[in-house]
């Protein structure tokens, strides 16, 4: 079949009948050129230009073009690219229009027009919703103001809004803008640009962009669902590896740690008070003080041994992240500015001459990390840090923070031009520095900067400087939804609020119990604060915060399967309710989030609340906290409890919650021979669940296909209760044997008649709070099944 045709305005001439792709491209009669090509059997791109003109570069495509087993016809005045996957894209060969369809039962659906009328010497697109103004928009990068961007115009322009709060309106432009949105029509658009641009999200959706190409654009069909619209953009924009086990224990950091003293101190305080950590960041006194940024060297009076105290870290399990940032001070680092000055490394004016800035710490020269030369030896800096045991790294003012619009990168590109990509590329340096020098090791990147596809260099984005008041929670589950949606799976925040905005309340007890109960539940449990931001700081509620940072490890191996969903299908770890199933739950709900596919999670960020309205997407749901209580049918809306020792978490019916039920002093001490499988019996049949392992040290271990996912399988019907458990799949240093302990949350021990494993009869045990256990041992590939008989 000839799958690429070439159209002129009266005939049609076929190439090549061996090229692969589905691509129509065809002059139109005013001299515009339109190129609409197939990447996938869900992706579909189009390029509208004009005589004289050039098509954009593509700049977020990591997907290579697929063989195209769709077809390409035309008739008459139309051609029509047809997928496999049921998605058509219909040219106007006199307009440039094209429409987008989607084969459905029993009708066909339109999705999106575009008119195929460009403006601004095609930098502006308008693409019409069809039906008319149909679906609920999300996406666009970090954006906080609003879950729902219905009615919003989007600027796309990274910047940093210092000791923020709640429905403050600088929340609809923050650090990472990506100028694509998803529909829950099941539907979404990437435009493939990265200069500074405005978003019309209305009926129709306009987009405008400074860029001097036109602006081309990515269509993307998700099946129907927003999940597959993420799955299919992360496809093309690139997927995270998966993390170090250890960014997923508990970080702590604060603005600063200003000695190897405090430093070690702090570990040992929290290891004394029995809490499990993981990682330290270090902000910017590791060399020295606010006016030494850009030493990139340790300070040696305030860190006298700092391979020392890295190595001793590391040794109690610990993994040191070190801060670092795009400016050169001339002052405490006027010998690093000079080098680079003269090897003409910092950024420059249109006339070739060095341009500084000024920072909140005074003048500073500018890494132009466009330069071939900066990269070298930003790169050489960082791997050298790195040979000395740092663990990670820590992008700061990525945005960038200060960003003159009269500098010139030494691609050419002014400051405006290149600003909301400079996260991307610096982010890079780093990725590309451990690929090649440490091949198998995982990396973390924390950065607040950036652009479509920054995920792919494994970067941890935080919501930045939010307020350290009740109003700083509130906008959270906002910004992780619309940054995950985004491709940004493992958005934070800094736990516990970083900015001290009312001097006469720096601590509130309250607000650090409940800002840490979603950090539990969040991508990455990190406290930071320019004050007290340990968990050892409020000794009244030692109990309930040591408790959670406890929980953290116990769900290690949940989340850590939440990690494998995002590397091998890109979806995020906080999930809006209707991520599956647009009909399942309201299109609004912001104040709640879906912690993978089977758990809810409703976090309590008003004042003084000991209840909450939460609601209930399609489904039946038991509370997490209470399985004694009645489950409750969905979709529908209830207030519950929510004391300040429970954060308000809800399983979903038929689920399997695998847990690590064991004391942690930090990863190292994770057993992957041993776990506790939560099962909530589902009354109306079967439900299944896979839970990902392997080695959790290498990089490759999805690429080389070394790990083992664990099925369960639930079966319940009366009386009677199934589990089968089987594993797939084999890496170096797995156990031979799998211990895994099952516990029936809501069924009591005295209620269950008999359980019988592999045949045989064994006892049943009692959990803590009296609810029935029983032990099953899982070896190689070898199925294992139980059967419960419950005397009700």
């Amino acid at each position: 079949m000839v799958s690429v045709i070439f159209f002129g305005y009266t005939s049609a001439v076929a190439v090549t009948p061996d090229v692969e792709f589905g691509t129509v491209s065809a002059v139109l009669p005013d001299g515009r050129t339109i190129v609409v090509r197939a990447y996938s059997p869900d992706i579909i791109r189009v390029e509208n230009f004009g005589a004289g003109q050039s098509p954009s570069r593509s700049q977020a495509g990591q997907l290579g073009v697929a063989p195209f087993d769709g077809a390409v016809e035309r008739s008459g005045d139309n051609a029509v690219i047809r997928t496999t996957s049921g998605l058509s894209a219909t040219i106007d060969l006199k307009s440039g229009a094209v429409a987008f369809d989607v084969a459905a039962t029993p009708d066909s659906r339109r999705l999106l027009y575009d008119s195929g009328v460009r403006s601004n010497d095609g930098q502006s697109v308008s693409l019409c919703l069809m039906p008319q103004g149909e679906g609920t928009f999300y996406g666009a990068g970090e954006r906080g103001h609003s879950l729902k961007l219905n009615g919003d115009t989007l600027v796309m322009y990274n910047r940093q809004n210092y000791g923020y709060e709640g429905h403050d309106p600088r929340l609809s432009q923050m650090n990472i803008t990506v100028p694509m949105f998803v529909s829950t029509e099941g539907y979404g658009v990437l435009f493939d640009d990265y200069a500074p641009a405005t978003m019309e999200m209305s009926d129709t959706i306009v987009y405008t962009s400074e860029q001097e190409s036109p602006v081309s654009y990515y269509f993307i069909y998700g099946g129907g669902t927003v999940a597959g619209v993420t799955e299919e953009y992360t496809r093309l924009t690139g997927r995270q590896d998966l993390p170090p086990f250890w960014a997923l224990g508990y970080i702590t950091s604060k603005y600063g740690y200003k000695s190897q003293q405090e430093t070690i101190g702090v570990i040992d305080t929290l290891k004394r008070e029995g809490f499990p950590v993981d990682g330290v960041v270090l902000d910017l006194y590791w060399f020295g003080k606010e006016t030494d940024m850009g030493r990139l060297a340790w300070d040696t009076v305030s860190w006298p041994d700092h391979r020392g105290m890295l190595a001793g870290l590391k040794a109690r399990g610990v993994n040191t992240v070190l801060i670092s940032e795009p400016y050169i001070n001339k002052k405490g680092a006027i010998d690093n500015y000079n080098m680079l000055a003269e090897g003409g490394m910092l950024t420059r004016d249109k006339d070739g001459n060095i341009h500084d800035v000024t920072t909140w710490v005074g003048d500073a020269g500018m890494l132009d990390v466009a330069n071939p030369a900066t990269r070298r030896w930003l790169r050489e800096r960082y791997r050298a840090l790195t040979e000395e045991g740092v663990g990670g790294w820590w992008g700061d003012l990525g945005e960038p923070e200060v960003h003159p619009e009269t500098i010139v990168h030494a691609n050419g590109m002014t400051a405006r031009q290149y600003h909301n990509v400079y996260g991307n590329e610096w982010s890079r340096i780093i990725y590309d520095m451990y690929r090649d020098e440490y091949p198998g090791r995982r990396l973390m990147t924390m950065m607040r900067g950036g652009t479509a596809g920054l995920q792919r260099y494994s970067v941890f984005p935080w919501s930045t400087d939010v307020a350290r008041t009740w109003g700083g929670l509130e906008p959270q589950v906002r910004i992780m939804l619309n940054s995950g949606l985004s491709g940004l799976g493992y958005m934070s925040h800094d736990v516990g609020g970083f900015a001290i905005v009312d001097t006469t309340r720096v601590t509130d007890p309250e607000l650090y119990v409940r800002w840490l109960q979603l950090g539990t539940f969040s991508p990455i449990l990190r406290t930071h604060a320019q004050k007290m931001p340990e968990p050892y700081n409020y000794p009244d509620q030692r109990d309930i915060i040591l408790d959670l940072v406890r929980e953290r490890y116990r769900w290690l191996p949940y989340n850590y399967t939440l990690a494998y969903e995002n590397a091998s299908r890109g979806y995020p770890l906080v999930r809006p309710l209707n991520f599956v199933d647009s009909s399942s739950a309201p299109d609004s709900v912001s104040d709640q989030y879906m912690w993978g596919s089977e758990v809810m999670v409703a976090p309590v960020t008003e004042q003084g609340a000991v209840s909450r309205r939460v609601v209930f997407p399609a489904g039946v749901w038991v509370d997490y906290n209470h399985p004694d209580d009645a489950p409750v049918a969905g979709p529908s809306v209830r207030v519950v409890n929510a004391p300040l020792d429970e954060i308000p978490l809800f399983v979903r019916s038929g689920a399997f919650i695998p847990q690590a039920m064991y004391p942690m002093e930090n990863v190292g001490d994770y057993d992957a021979s041993r776990y506790t499988v939560l099962y909530y019996p589902r009354g109306d049949g079967e439900s299944r669940y896979t839970m990902y392992d392997d080695d959790r040290k290498s990089s490759e271990s999805l690429r080389s296909g070394a790990y083992a996912l664990i099925d369960f399988i639930g079966r319940a019907d009366g009386r009677h209760i199934a589990i089968e458990a089987v594993q797939r799949g084999y890496y170096e240093g797995m156990p031979d044997v799998r211990e895994l302990t099952f516990v029936l949350p809501g069924i009591k021990a005295g209620d269950v008649s008999s359980v019988v494993v592999g045949g045989k009869k064994c006892a049943v045990g009692k959990s803590a709070e009296g609810y029935a256990t029983f032990g099953m041992s899982l070896r190689g590939d070898s199925p294992v099944a139980a059967d419960i008989t419950l005397l009700r």
